[in-house]
């Protein structure tokens, strides 16, 4: 009968425990001085941008993996593109989203994941997977968007496109 007084004493310390680890995001006022607080300069824009909303819809099958387009707009970059799965349970993730102060640089890296029920079974063959990221910023959008595909072709980027068009 000891599982109880476990269970019991876990009941009650475990939530302490984690308090401190499951706090809320920080917010611009309260940052450490990093450039996600909104303190880092960008170039060209005043203050760093911030991500706001971070988003990935998959939009089906493509015509043409490996590839990927940039279109920025006010407050938001979007890409749109195709990667490769590497069977039919496959789908594209958002796998990272950073931002160079220094360099003026979005990186979007796109990856593609294996999504199945137990049961589920799975074609064997390569699947292009359609995408449509969208980061939406509080500041300025940075002057370059680096799209990397983390996919069965392996890890590398697959455009960088510049806020001029240059």
């Amino acid at each position: 009968m000891q599982r109880r007084a476990l269970l019991s004493t876990l009941g009650l310390t475990l939530p302490t425990t984690l308090a401190g680890c499951l706090g809320g995001v920080p917010t611009a006022g309260d940052g450490d001085g990093s450039p996600e607080d909104g303190s880092g300069g960008a170039a060209g824009g005043g203050t760093h941008p911030r991500f706001t909303e971070t988003s990935l819809t998959s939009t089906g099958q493509c015509e043409r993996p490996g590839t990927a387009s940039v279109a920025f707009g006010d407050e938001a970059v979007t890409v749109t593109g195709c990667a490769h799965g590497r069977n039919g349970c496959a789908v594209p993730v958002l796998a990272d989203v950073s931002y160079t102060p220094a360099e003026d640089h979005l990186t979007v890296v796109i990856a593609s994941e294996v999504r199945r029920d137990e049961d589920e079974a799975c074609t064997e063959a390569l699947l292009p997977l359609g995408y449509e990221a969208r980061v939406v910023m509080d500041g300025a959008v940075p002057g370059t968007v680096s799209v990397v595909h983390d996919d069965v072709d392996g890890r590398r980027e697959v455009v960088r496109g510049t806020r001029d068009g240059a």
